[in-house]
């Protein structure tokens, strides 16, 4: 009961092993937790010890030959007990009556023997001597005379082989070979088979002809086994593992904080001068200790650290068993203890005042788009005026007249579509083609801008107040960081100023230094780590952000004794606890609303829409118009080539002159209304 283990093989013969496990159950050993696995030599007797006996040994696994059943078994063990009980044990328990394998062996022996005296008999004369029932001593073997015939009797029996009772008799290296055990479980006053093993199959859940010949596949499966009945009548798999119940109780030391007692808060009782122990290093470290596979009695120690951690993780190399808080894990530690995986999120980062973006709103139409989207939609705008434009000029005179005028009216047309205020002014098929794809641009275009002007105008534009560490170098501004950590030497190796930095020991000093800034007597930053910069920010909300990580570090870990085997256990149990929603509830329970923008809300320029967004937009409308423009240049181009060799070589065969383009051309007639009031032209 003092060892850690609560599983034990027993090796031993049957009438020890009796008295030991009625020792184990007077202590309390044969109840739910623990597992007791007997070998052959016990497995074998199992169906024939006394009541008081197998009564104490319920819920233990044995190993024993399998032997198959058969009408000669039957009545050999028939005629076994009969004899057995009316020759030596009249009044005997009929268990104890009963043969087992040893006696289906000694039987088989015993007719190896004789077939082989047999076969020695016919070559040659034997004469054995043999000794009355009296005069069997002690000495018998040493009484033997020497037989002539010795080897070639013993040669004979090495070599028989034959069909006994316990199965194919036959001897290999002098030994008898068993091809199959069968596992068993003791309930109540028997055993039941549960699985069958052998060494050319493996697990096998029946025997056949397949699994007896070796031809079945090995297989260590434990799926198809019978369901065990463990000690104390339990049915649950044992851990196997236990913490001794004499063993000393773990001496765990904890942080005596005054400040940050979101990870480690210790509140002693006066009157009874007792310590409670709680806080969010707390319950991580109680449900990763409920995952390991055996119990773990421990007490927590308060220890004052008096500003420093090293103090504490320096006790546990001489005092306490282990540590429990917020331990970072940093290399000079890990000299002397040993620390499990971290079990928060890692690195230094920078606490700064947050600040109001309060800059003038005057052009801020202009900034929902980026550069170059402005850009790619002005080119557009114009292109698409002008293949319009070169569509509709030889149909539509609304596209006639003088170049300014066409002009003009060709980009209006293509600035109206902005407010889909175009009209009915075109009219052909594939000039409404295209003002359509356009239309559809423009609309997903003003719909997105719109949108992002609205969350420009409405939200909270807060920004931090300072973005960078060269910022506050520049500048010689003062900064901050918690009272015993290890940010201070790295501040130093950043070459801060030591007369700039400055110690801070709760959250409320953190809060009333960065309101008053580092001009009047606070600091412009504070330096500290992410957790705790997380438990800060879900107190005090968007007042303050986070800027960083400003330094990388392995997180807080539970520290132990160097070479503890609950190192790797811990671990274990830590990262499980990662994927299991147990650790976003003790989050949930310690940092109040985990779903806080701990790093600030956005930039300004992050809300903003960029050409990358509507790229693939203006790809297809430009194709489009390339094409439409395309057809309608080389159409053009085909009828003026047309036109001119009809009507050039009419003229020509008339002996006029042929007017090329860009010369005069005769004005058409014009029709003069007349207004009959003032008969004016």
């Amino acid at each position: 009961m003092t060892m850690q283990t609560r599983v034990f093989i027993v090796h031993m013969l049957p009438a020890r092993a009796s008295r030991l496990f009625a020792r184990a159950k007077a202590l309390g050993m044969m109840t739910k937790g623990y597992v007791w696995i007997v070998t052959d030599s016990i497995g074998i007797v199992l169906d024939v010890f006394p009541q008081h006996s197998i009564e104490s040994m319920e819920g233990i696994v044995g190993f024993r030959p399998y032997i198959a059943d058969s009408t000669r078994i039957t009545d050999f063990s028939s005629r076994f007990t009969t004899l057995f009980r009316t020759k030596y044990h009249p009044n005997t328990d009929i268990r104890m009556a009963k043969p087992t394998i040893f006696q289906l062996w000694a039987y088989d022996v015993a007719w190896a023997v004789a077939t082989a005296t047999e076969k020695v008999h016919r070559t040659r004369s034997l004469n054995p001597t043999f000794h009355p029932l009296g005069n069997i001593g002690k000495n018998l073997v040493d009484d033997l005379p020497a037989l002539p015939a010795g080897p070639e009797l013993l040669n004979s029996i090495l070599q028989g082989e034959f069909d006994g009772l316990a199965g194919q008799f036959r001897l290999i290296d002098r030994h008898l070979q068993v091809p199959t055990y069968e596992i068993v479980n003791v309930i109540g006053e028997k055993t039941r088979v549960i699985r069958f093993w052998s060494p050319d199959s493996g697990l096998t859940m029946s025997m056949n002809s397949t699994t007896i010949h070796g031809d079945a596949k090995f297989s260590t499966s434990s799926s198809e086994l019978k369901n065990i009945i463990w000690p104390g009548d339990s049915t649950t798999v044992p851990k196997g593992w236990d913490f001794p119940v004499n063993a000393k109780i773990l001496r765990i030391g904890v942080p005596l904080r005054h400040d940050f007692k979101t990870f480690v808060n210790v509140e002693i009782n006066p009157n009874t001068n007792r310590s409670t122990v709680s806080g969010y290093s707390i319950d991580m470290f109680e449900a990763a200790v409920k995952k390991l596979p055996y119990a773990l009695r421990y007490e927590y120690i308060p220890y004052d650290c008096a500003g420093s951690y090293d103090q504490l993780v320096s006790q546990v190399f001489f005092k306490f068993d282990a540590a429990v808080g917020d331990v970072t894990i940093i290399a000079n530690r890990t000299r002397y203890v040993d620390f499990t995986m971290p079990y928060t999120e890692s690195g230094v980062s920078m606490l700064v005042l947050s600040k109001s973006d309060d800059e003038p709103t005057t052009w801020i139409f202009l900034q929902p788009l980026a550069k170059d989207l402005w850009i790619a939609t002005m080119i557009f705008i114009f292109f698409t005026g002008l293949v319009v434009w070169v569509i509709e000029r030889p149909i539509n005179r609304d596209f006639q007249g003088s170049k300014w005028k066409q002009c003009i009216t060709a980009f209006y047309f293509a600035f109206s579509t902005l407010t889909f205020s175009h009209g009915q002014k075109i009219q052909s098929i594939q000039s409404k083609i295209v003002v359509v794809i356009w239309c559809l641009v423009l609309m997903i275009l003003v719909q997105s801008y719109t949108a992002s002007l609205s969350s420009m105008l409405t939200a909270e534009r807060l920004q931090p107040s300072v973005t960078d560490l060269k910022q506050l170098l520049a500048n010689g501004d003062s900064v901050g960081y918690q009272n015993g950590s290890f940010v201070h030497s790295m501040l130093k190796k950043l070459k801060f100023d030591d007369h700039k930095i400055k110690v801070y020991s709760t959250q409320e000093e953190y809060a009333k230094a960065l309101r008053m800034g580092s001009k009047h007597g606070g600091v412009s930053a504070i330096f500290d780590e992410i957790p705790y910069l997380n438990s800060f920010c879900s107190k005090y909300g968007r007042e303050f952000q986070m800027v960083g990580p400003i330094d990388r570090t392995s997180g807080f870990g539970f520290v132990l004794p160097k070479g503890s085997p609950l190192v790797p256990d811990l671990s274990e149990a830590i990262l499980s606890l990662t994927e299991e929603p147990e650790r976003l509830k003790i989050e949930k329970t310690w940092f109040m609303d985990s779903s806080l923008d701990y790093y600030g809300s956005h930039s300004k320029g992050s809300s903003r829409i960029s050409f990358q967004s509507f790229q693939g937009l203006f790809i297809i409308v430009g194709c489009l118009l390339g094409a439409v423009l395309l057809i309608n240049f080389s159409k053009f181009l085909y009828d003026k080539c047309k036109e001119m060799r009809g009507f050039g070589s009419d003229r020509v065969h008339r002996g006029e002159r042929v007017v090329c383009f860009g010369e005069a051309q005769p004005q058409p007639p014009q029709i003069v209304m007349v207004d009959r009031q003032s008969r004016a032209c």
